[in-house]
């Protein structure tokens, strides 16, 4: 049920959800739709909260690419080799899709608090491979980890409006300065 709301979603917008649709999307009944949520707002917001988290996942997982790290350049490299992964053009649809979500999230209380909670555990675990970082010395002290992380998520994320101007802004040039930045923001000295 959310999969056929999601590609609703993702092919007319929210309002092109309905749940006769999703029912015969799915060879069912309106009430079999009607047992998994109480309502069309509630299969919407349930849609949003899977395509985001669906859209926000690393491979390899932040976890994973610690396990990698044993120096600080094992360190900057882990950053650059996500930063690129991030960059790649098969990411731009995955910001486009986070992007869309989150406005939505502006006027969905429900949907705000889901994404908030998703965006604290996964940051969170971004903000505990930098604290890794200052212990072995690879990180700057004075650098806040939470703010990092949530810095990193909206810069990453924010590269949706370069993207969106059809050539106007250097793709290259946005990735150089934004690793330059990103580095310089974690670089001890």
């Amino acid at each position: 049920m959310i999969d056929a709301a999601i590609e609703m979603i993702e092919v007319g917008g929210e309002a092109s959800v309905r749940v006769a649709l999703v029912a015969s999307a799915l060879g069912v009944s309106e009430p079999a739709v009607y047992h998994h949520f109480e309502n069309r707002a509630e299969l919407v917001t349930a849609a949003y909260i899977v395509w985001y988290e669906r859209n926000l996942l690393m491979d390899p997982s932040p976890e994973a690419v610690m396990r990698m790290v044993q120096s600080r350049e094992d360190y900057e490299r882990s950053f650059r080799m996500t930063l690129e992964w991030s960059f790649a053009p098969e990411r731009v649809r995955a910001r486009s899709i986070r992007v869309a979500v989150l406005g939505a999230a502006q006027t969905n209380t429900e949907l705000r608090s889901a994404i908030n909670d998703i965006n604290v555990k996964f940051l969170t675990t971004v903000a505990d491979n930098i604290r890794t970082g200052q212990s072995n010395g690879w990180v700057k002290l004075d650098v806040d980890p939470t703010a990092l992380a949530f810095w990193l998520h909206g810069q990453l994320t924010g590269r949706f409006f370069a993207e969106m101007t059809d050539g106007h802004v250097d793709l290259d040039a946005w990735n150089a300065i934004s690793t330059q930045a990103v580095l310089a923001s974690i670089r001890p000295d």
